[in-house]
């Protein structure tokens, strides 16, 4: 086999990049080999432990992306919009932010002449919301919608680009969407989709479908991949607890809009991203899951995780 072609991985810490980085690393025989990217000094400790260059760079700094770039075949590309700018940062909301360094992410690609990039995106709610109170920037998912806006940063920058769509990850049920004891005794899971099915996945399976599609080649470019594991209602996602911890757990639906007076951190941003999941129910679950198993045979149904997954249900002290 020839030298292998470098895929820069950005946010290789965080639960995408991370993932993406495990699933390259997984596959030895695959001719990709990654770079992660991070400005985590100990996490970047256990990586080089594991034989995976590291490098340090900051979506803030062009230039520095340029230099994780240089000499790669391709990129993943991530943002986190939920990390707040600092006090000294230029920008003035972490939506500015966000879209400031995809932009920058997209001119470092096209300067160092990357051949494929896979952009972690996700769609404009704002059709789906007509009526939603708007948030951050105007937007009524800042974190959606100023994404879906940043994906014209990398065609205008003429950038060889994939585009993919993050799930509703299985991973939040141990924590913002975990099931809980009620005062009978019983175990209740209630969530704010109503009886919608929900575009469901595990975040292994993030880095699983990326590395495959980098295995692609350029067929896959100009293309949007919604990354799913599994659609999912309340009733599924409380029968698969249930299977896991060998004792009925009864799902309860939740207004999303109890939520944005609830008082949690971006209650309004989290109220309307789960009313756009039922509103946008028809649309976001026409996937193909033959084709998705396709690219990635390992896709996790819901079931089959939460049972691998029992001991960190049982974890939770219900």
């Amino acid at each position: 086999m020839g030298e292998k072609r470098v895929i820069t991985v950005l946010g290789a810490t965080g639960s995408q990049g991370g993932s993406v980085v495990r699933a390259i690393a997984a596959d030895p025989t695959s001719g990709f080999v990654a770079r992660a990217v991070t400005r985590n000094k100990g996490k970047a400790e256990e990586l080089l432990a594991l034989g995976i260059e590291v490098v340090e760079a900051d979506l803030d700094d062009e230039a520095s992306l340029r230099r994780a770039f240089d000499g790669a075949h391709g990129a993943f590309v991530v943002t986190n919009w939920w990390e707040p700018p600092t006090a000294d940062s230029v920008w003035t909301s972490r939506t500015e932010r966000e879209q400031g360094q995809a932009g920058n992410a997209a001119r470092a690609a096209a300067a160092t002449g990357l051949r494929h990039v896979i952009w972690s995106t996700l769609a404009d709610t704002r059709p789906y919301l007509p009526d939603a109170p708007r948030q951050e920037a105007g937007y009524t998912v800042p974190h959606a919608d100023g994404k879906a806006e940043a994906n014209a940063f990398f065609l205008d920058a003429g950038v060889p680009t994939t585009f993919v769509t993050a799930p509703m990850y299985y991973e939040s049920l141990f924590t913002f969407n975990a099931p809980r004891r009620a005062e009978d005794g019983t175990i209740v899971l209630a969530m704010p989709i109503g009886s919608a099915q929900v575009v469901s996945g595990t975040v292994d399976d993030i880095g699983r479908t990326v590395h495959a599609i980098f295995g692609r080649g350029d067929t896959l470019v100009g293309r949007t991949v919604p990354i799913a594991s599994d659609l999912c209602a309340g009733e599924d996602f409380a029968a698969g607890i249930a299977e896991a911890l060998g004792e009925p757990v009864r799902y309860v639906p939740v207004d999303p809009a109890a939520l944005a007076h609830s008082g949690m951190p971006d209650a309004g941003e989290v109220a309307n991203m789960f009313q756009y999941f039922i509103n946008a129910e028809k649309d976001l679950t026409q996937i193909d899951f033959d084709w998705l198993r396709d690219l990635n045979p390992g896709l996790q149904p819901f079931g089959t995780w939460a049972s691998a997954n029992r001991d960190r249900f049982r974890a939770l002290s219900l």
